[in-house]
Order: C-alpha cells, then sequence, then structure tokens
C-alpha cells in the first residue's frame, strides 16, 4: 500500500498562506502556480525552490555580471528605493510598444531630464 503525503494546499491564483496557516517547516503549495511555501523559525513564510525564488539580487551579489537580456512581462517596473525606508520610490515602466524601440542612455555623466522638468528643449531619441 502507498502512502499519499499532501501539504496544505490552494488553488487560488497568487495565494500565500500566512504565517499563521504554517508551523515552521511546514510546507504548503499553490497547486494553480506550482509553488510550494514554508515558514522560518523567524515567522516568515518564504517560497522555496523553483525560478520565481531565485532575485536578481541573489543573482548579482559580489561583482557578478549578468550576460543575458532581462526580460519583464507586460506591467512590470524597475523599482528604485531611495535611502530612507519611506512610502516614495521611482518606478521605470514601459508603455505598450507598437514596435521594437531602443533606448540608448548617452556617454556621459549627468542628470537626464523628463518631459515633466518643464524644459525649453527636448530631448528626442531615434532608433
Amino acid at each position: 500500500m502507498t502512502t499519499v503525503i499532501k501539504p496544505k494546499r490552494s488553488e487560488t491564483a497568487l495565494a500565500i498562506p500566512t504565517a499563521g496557516a504554517l508551523a515552521v517547516g511546514e510546507l504548503a503549495m499553490n497547486v494553480t502556480d506550482g509553488k510550494f511555501f514554508t515558514k522560518t523559525t523567524g515567522g516568515v513564510v518564504k517560497e522555496v525552490g523553483g525560478a520565481a525564488s531565485v532575485t536578481l539580487a541573489s543573482v548579482l551579489t559580489a561583482g557578478n555580471v549578468a550576460d543575458t537580456d532581462i526580460v519583464m512581462d507586460q506591467g512590470s517596473q524597475i523599482v528604485f528605493e531611495g535611502n530612507l525606508g519611506n512610502a516614495f520610490e521611482t518606478f521605470l515602466d514601459v508603455v505598450e510598444p507598437t514596435a521594437d524601440n531602443i533606448v540608448k542612455l548617452p556617454n556621459q555623466s549627468g542628470t537626464l531630464a523628463t518631459e515633466g522638468d518643464n524644459l525649453a528643449f527636448s530631448i528626442v531619441f531615434g532608433g
């Protein structure tokens, strides 16, 4: 006779178990998303295994360099957090493209001005 082991589970997309729902080291899974979770001794619920548990910061630590493109899904943003732990961040977002585009940063130091800076000139990026 075989033994079936069933961890706590959910079939609700993007559902993550709460710390109160898990014992330390207990496994839970989201069947719809294909993700496993556990609770640490510090009471934090963490995703375990799989590509989603890998962060860009963990890949690029100690001076490592990515040698491939970083592709983000529609609606994803690059978020720059300041030095203060407050509610203010800077978001880099992309409007849905209608063609392939290339934005090149100039080979110089300085401040990149934006349209909202009320400048007397425009910066035009060409391909």
